[in-house]
């Protein structure tokens, strides 16, 4: 009882969770001596927000969620409530963010954050990579406690809008996500985040007088070993001159070592990806929009600004590759057949150099790796498994090419994942935003252009369902012109009414009529019709 009031009255003053806690376990002596933990206090507190304030709020953000989707019918949203009506769970995903999906669907991480918002309520995000390698948003969720149950809910509504499950999932050492993922996505792969596990290392190990030499063998052998084998033998010899046989915090990473070595991951695409830091960097980008005190409606607002920015970037970082390419390091045939390719982030990784002398504690430490390669298909593998997991060719492979005199590489090894050459639909997607709708004629403007993005997204990727589309909006042009010739004709009256409403919406008009030169070969006058609409 006494901790349950102390709990109460340290919210209504506005302290942290983490901070009630840690003074909860200073009155007993340590936290070994509570009979709970952390999250449960969180749990605790946001069981007792749902107050008619509260409730009030989440009836604003669901007004929003409605809003979105008639703006862009492709949307979603779930909102989850218990038996007695009160809020669960909500997930909303942009039309944008589930046309994307398409290309980034092979690796996503989740995570979760306790903060910026009145409720406490902790929010959690998908994100996934780019062909730019940067960060992309796939979906965000607010969750009222962190239970298996809420990410079963939260699991189960994403598979449902984005409707292909990722190949793998990186999320943290949260036992209630491994239950929900083992039971929603049971055929994905997922591992725990080594940024989160390795940022420990000092918590956990820095009572020990050779911590400073402990903790560069351990992270020496983590990050750099070559093999499996080679892992578990310095991992036993790691173990032993350290004494460490009976840190349990130790045995159970050993234990539980093929969900974080990156060793063991080697041979499966994670695209460069092995912590969950992508979704706290954008929890951070994310916080630059809110702070504690906001409401529900206005997080899910900020949502917005924050699609609008990322969206902004990856238009930007497209332009800087059609307008040219990154200069070669060097000089081979190679460099330039990935200059034309790759995007300029990714093009920073692919110069041919050969330096695999690491320094561990002074000393330099080299490895070597047998790579197989076939002179007459071109076909190559090497033991470092960079292709297969990152998806571009280590320098292994290119010196061993380089050393044969290959001039081209074959093209699966040029995957579209990174390739700036691959049109991709949800570029001509703009993010949803909650525009005030003043009057009729623009709630069904704005609804008429969702339409068209819905149909232009499924048919621009090929020239010949591109024309046919084309046509048909040439036609509808067509007769719409005739009727307002054919009404223009009526009255003096109605002749002035409608010159005002042509002045009026003459930019619209004036954004079909120069799109009317269309060339199959470069998209022309299509491309630019849809880039108008980014505009509007």
């Amino acid at each position: 009882m006494h901790a349950k009031c102390v709990i109460t009255d340290n919210d209504e003053a506005g302290i942290r969770p983490n901070k009630t806690y840690l003074a909860l376990a200073n009155e007993v002596g340590g936290s070994s001596n509570l009979s709970f933990s952390e999250k449960d206090v969180r749990n605790y507190i946001a069981s007792n927000l749902r107050c008619s304030d509260d409730n009030a709020d989440f009836n604003g953000m669901m007004n929003y969620f409605v809003r979105m989707k008639e703006i862009n019918p492709n949307f979603f949203y779930a909102i989850d409530v218990d038996d007695a009506n009160k809020f669960r769970s909500a997930l909303w995903v942009d039309a944008r963010c589930r046309a994307s999906y398409e290309y980034y669907r092979d690796v996503v991480s989740f995570d979760t954050i306790y903060r910026r918002n009145r409720h406490g309520l902790p929010f959690a995000s998908f994100v996934s990579v780019n062909h730019h390698g940067k960060s992309t948003l796939l979906g965000y969720a607010l969750l009222v406690s962190e239970e298996i149950l809420s990410f079963e809910l939260v699991f189960t509504q994403w598979v449902r809008c984005v409707g292909i499950v990722p190949k793998g999932i990186i999320i943290d050492q949260c036992k209630a996500m491994t239950g929900a993922i083992r039971k929603v996505l049971p055929d994905t792969i997922h591992r725990w985040c080594i940024w989160h596990i390795m940022k420990k290392t000092q918590f956990k190990l820095g009572g020990y007088a050779r911590y400073g030499e402990l903790s560069a063998m351990m992270n020496h052998i983590v990050y750099n070993s070559p093999s499996s084998e080679s892992f578990e033998v310095h991992w036993a010899g790691f173990i032993k001159e350290f004494e460490l046989g009976q840190n349990r915090w130790l045995a159970n990473l050993y234990a539980n070592r093929r969900k974080w070595v990156p060793i063991f991951f080697k041979s499966e695409f994670w695209a460069g990806m092995r912590s969950t830091q992508r979704s706290e960097s954008m929890h951070a980008f994310y916080g630059g929009y809110l702070h504690c005190k906001s409401g529900l409606v206005q997080f899910v607002h900020e949502y917005d600004n924050v699609l609008g920015n990322k969206e902004q970037k990856e238009l930007e970082d497209d332009v800087v590759d059609s307008k040219g390419v990154i200069p070669c390091i060097g000089s081979t045939c190679i460099e330039r057949q990935f200059q034309q390719e790759y995007t300029s982030n990714m093009g920073d990784t692919i110069s041919i150099k050969v330096d695999e002398q690491k320094v561990f504690w002074g000393k330099p430490v080299y490895h070597t790796f047998i790579v197989e390669f076939d002179p007459l298909s071109r076909k190559s593998r090497c033991e470092c498994n960079k292709f297969e997991s990152v998806g571009i060719l280590c320098c292994h492979i290119l010196a061993v090419c380089s050393y044969y005199r290959v001039d081209t590489v074959p093209s699966c090894y040029v995957l579209p994942r990174w390739s700036k050459n691959v049109i991709r639909k949800h570029t001509y997607i703009k993010s949803s935003h909650d525009v005030a709708r003043s009057n009729e004629t623009h709630n069904l403007f704005k609804h008429l252009c969702s339409e068209f993005y819905n149909v232009a997204q499924d048919f621009v990727a090929c020239d010949e369902e591109a024309a046919i589309l084309r046509a048909a909006l040439s036609d509808a042009k067509s007769r719409l012109t005739d009727y307002r010739a054919s009404m223009r004709s009526t009255t003096l009256d109605d002749v002035v009414d409608l010159y005002i409403d042509n002045d009026r919406d003459g930019s619209v008009k004036n954004r079909f009529e120069n799109s009317t030169t269309w060339n199959s070969s470069d998209g022309g006058g299509f491309m630019d019709l849809l880039n108008s609409f980014r505009h509007i």
